[in-house]
C-alpha cells in the first residue's frame, strides 16, 4: 500500500472550498469505493492524509492546483472570481457554478504557469494590451480595425477560411503571437462560453470547447474586449444573466459584444453583401466571414433589418441545433484534445524549456496537466502528431 505524505490539512481543505465542491462531490469524482466522505474529512482534520497517487489525483483532476502547495506551511493568498471579474454584478459572481469556478482555478494556475516558463518576463516586446486600451469614450470600430492590422489578417484572408475551426485556430495564432493567450476546455455548461483573465504580461482567454468552433471564435474576441478594459470578464451564451445588468456592467457587455462584432464583421464590407434576412442567407454569410450565424444576425439587428423577436427565435433554434449535434458526436484521442486545449504554441514553450534541462520531467508533466507515464503517450500523439 503507498505510504501516506504529510500534506498540510488546511490547504486541502481550502484548495476543496475554492473549488466550490462539497466532500460529497470529491468523492463521486474521485470515483474510487475505497475513499468516502470520512476520508475526504480525515484529511482536511489531520488526523490521516493521502498517499502520493491519491494527492495526484485530488491535485491534477479535481482541485486544479499545483502539487507543491499541498505542502505550503500556511493557506496561499490569492485573487478570487470577484477580484478578477471586476465588469460582471457581486451576484452574478456569487452564483458562478462550480465547474466554472473550477475552470477559473485551473486559468489561474495556466497564468502561473505562464510566468514561471517565462522566468516572469515579458513573452512579446509589445502585446495587444501594450498597445489599445477600452474606456467608456472609446470608438470602437476604429480600434477594432488597428486591432485587425496588428493581427495581419485582412477580411480577404478571413473569408477564404469557411471554416470555424479553422478561423479559430488561425485567430488563437495570431493572438499568442501579439501575448495574448488562449486555452480552452470542455464546459458542458451551455449558459457559459468562456471567460478572461487580465494580466500586464499574461493575459489568458479561457473558452468553452463543448460550444460550436464559430462560437468560440466569437468568444475569443469578446474576452478580447474585457481585456482591452483591463479587466477579467465573463461570456454568457444567452442573454438571459446580462440583460439584467444596468449601468456600467450592463455598457461594458455591450461594447464588448460590439467590439466582437466590429472585428469580425467590419460594416464596410458586410454592407456590400446585405441581400436579405432568410435564414439560408444568414448561413451563407456566417459562412462567408467564418463567424456564427448569430453574429451575423446580430448585425441584421443592430441595423434595424429584424426585429428583437426574431433574433430571440432563431438564436434559440441554433443553440438547440448546436446542442442536438453535440450529444451526438462522439469522443476522440484523449492526448489530440488536451493538445487542442492547451495549444501548439504553449506546449512548445513547455517541451523548449524541457529540452533545454531548465524544468525536470515532473514538472513537464505538471505544466501539461498530464501523468508522468503517461508522457511518452502525449509526446507520440500530440508532438510527434502519431508518427
Amino acid at each position: 500500500m503507498s505510504q501516506s505524505i504529510p500534506v498540510n490539512p488546511a490547504v486541502l481543505l481550502w484548495a476543496r472550498e475554492t473549488a466550490g465542491l462539497s466532500v460529497d462531490e470529491v468523492v463521486r469524482r474521485l470515483g474510487r469505493k475505497t475513499i468516502d466522505a470520512k476520508t475526504i474529512t480525515s484529511w482536511e482534520e489531520g488526523s490521516d492524509s493521502p498517499n502520493f497517487p491519491q494527492l495526484e489525483s485530488l491535485a491534477y483532476l479535481i482541485y486544479k492546483r499545483p502539487l507543491a502547495v499541498f505542502f505550503f506551511p500556511t493557506v496561499p493568498e490569492e485573487e478570487t472570481p470577484k477580484t478578477d471579474f471586476r465588469t460582471l454584478p457581486e451576484a452574478v459572481i456569487e452564483g458562478l457554478p462550480s465547474g466554472v469556478v473550477k475552470f477559473y482555478r485551473k486559468a489561474k494556475l495556466l497564468q502561473l504557469y505562464l510566468e514561471e516558463l517565462y522566468e516572469g518576463s515579458k513573452p512579446v516586446e509589445e502585446s495587444l494590451l501594450d498597445r489599445f486600451e477600452l474606456n467608456e469614450k472609446s470608438l470602437l470600430s476604429p480600434i477594432a480595425r488597428q486591432v485587425r492590422d496588428v493581427l495581419g489578417i485582412s477580411v480577404d484572408e478571413q473569408t477564404k477560411w469557411l471554416s470555424g475551426k479553422t478561423a479559430f485556430d488561425n485567430w488563437r495564432d495570431a493572438l499568442e503571437r501579439n501575448g495574448v493567450f488562449v486555452f480552452k476546455d470542455a464546459f458542458r455548461n451551455d449558459d457559459y462560453s468562456g471567460f478572461c483573465l487580465f494580466s500586464d504580461k499574461y493575459p489568458v482567454i479561457f473558452v468553452n470547447n463543448s460550444m460550436p468552433a464559430s462560437r468560440q471564435v466569437f468568444t475569443l474576441f469578446h474576452e478580447l474586449g474585457h481585456l482591452l478594459y483591463r479587466a477579467g470578464g465573463v461570456d454568457f451564451r444567452t442573454r438571459q444573466v446580462t440583460r439584467l445588468f444596468e449601468g456600467y456592467f450592463r455598457d461594458t457587455e455591450v461594447n464588448c459584444n460590439q467590439f466582437a462584432n466590429e472585428f469580425l464583421v467590419p460594416g464596410e464590407a458586410l454592407d456590400s453583401l446585405i441581400k436579405g434576412a432568410s435564414e439560408e442567407y444568414l448561413e451563407k454569410l456566417a459562412t462567408h466571414f467564418s463567424v456564427s450565424r448569430e453574429v451575423i444576425l446580430r448585425n441584421y439587428l443592430d441595423r434595424g433589418l429584424v426585429d428583437n423577436s426574431y433574433y430571440e427565435k432563431m438564436a434559440a433554434k441554433w443553440a438547440s441545433q448546436a446542442k442536438e449535434s453535440r450529444s451526438e458526436g462522439s469522443g476522440g484521442n484523449s492526448y489530440y484534445t488536451l493538445g487542442s486545449y492547451l495549444g501548439r504554441n504553449y506546449i512548445e514553450m513547455v517541451y523548449a524549456q524541457y529540452y533545454r534541462n531548465r524544468i525536470s520531467r515532473d514538472t513537464l508533466a505538471e505544466y501539461l496537466g498530464v501523468k508522468e507515464r503517461n508522457l511518452s503517450n502525449f509526446e507520440y500523439w500530440v508532438v510527434e502528431g502519431g508518427r
